[in-house]
């Protein structure tokens, strides 16, 4: 049986009842602005501090600082938009957040991420941060979170180690 997404009849309606949390998008475009903004300098600090030994070439520290650099920017314009909307008077839609505390533990995650990979290293923070990620994205049948983390590994074992030969672990 196949399913039209097109029509008027759209999986919200499915979705089992869960708590929400309304705020007005422009407030929510600037905390989550500044935030990843954050985010993102930290990140490009970090990848700073990393040791580059490509010289010219691109090195272990050149795609985290990429990402940093493209973060910085992504945020930025998405506080300048909410900045703009407020100041024009465009402002009044809002957004809903569903299950407000799964995404608190999503960010705390990713918080938490560079912390566990220093103590625990790549392949084992990545494994446990996959894990919890899944877990409260509402993905928890067994075999299916051991094959996305199992993946995922796999796929940063043969990219980053075996063909540009940079370290994780």
């Amino acid at each position: 049986m196949s399913m039209n997404l097109a029509d008027d009849r759209t999986h919200e309606n499915t979705l089992p009842p869960a708590t929400e949390v309304t705020i007005r998008s422009e407030l929510g475009d600037i905390v989550a602005g500044l935030g990843l903004a954050g985010v993102a300098v930290w990140f490009l600090v970090e990848a700073s501090a990393l040791p580059d030994y490509s010289g010219t070439a691109i090195g272990a520290a050149d795609f985290p600082k990429g990402l940093a650099i493209l973060l910085l920017l992504g945020s930025l314009g998405l506080l300048g938009g909410a900045v703009w909307r407020l100041a024009t008077g465009q402002a009044g839609e809002s957004s809903t957040i569903r299950r407000p505390l799964h995404v608190l533990i999503g960010v705390l995650l990713l918080v938490a991420f560079p912390l566990m990979m220093s103590y625990a290293g790549y392949y084992l923070a990545m494994g446990i941060f996959l894990t919890a990620l899944l877990y409260i994205a509402g993905i928890t049948r067994p075999l299916l979170v051991f094959g996305c983390v199992a993946g995922f590994l796999l796929f940063t074992k043969i990219i980053f180690e075996m063909i540009l030969q940079t370290p994780l672990s």
